[in-house]
């Protein structure tokens, strides 16, 4: 009797062993999702950033450009009226003599 009994207490210990040892494979491998899924998420933020890094710098350079686009034409601009004006200053003079 004292032997079956021993028989059963080991038996049911190996068994409760076997079961934590199973529940520790099971959260190992649910912390190393947990893990993969975080640095999935951290790798798209990443991109993201520099996604938007990339287009705002593209912006900032497209802006530069009309920038200077615009006052190269007020530049010309500029300059035409300049010499309109010294046209009709000279013919003024020139008249007036």
């Amino acid at each position: 009797m004292r032997r079956k009994i021993l028989v059963l207490l080991a038996a049911a210990l190996v068994a409760l062993s076997g079961v934590a040892a199973c529940g520790q494979a099971v959260e190992h491998q649910v912390r190393q999702r947990v893990e993969h899924e975080v640095q999935q998420g951290k790798q798209k933020m990443e991109d993201k950033a520099r996604q938007g890094k990339r287009w705002a710098n593209k912006e900032v350079q497209q802006g530069k450009q009309r920038l200077q686009e615009e006052g190269q034409k007020a530049k010309k601009g500029i300059g035409q009226e300049l010499q309109k004006a010294k046209k009709q200053a000279q013919k003024q003079t020139g008249k007036g003599q």
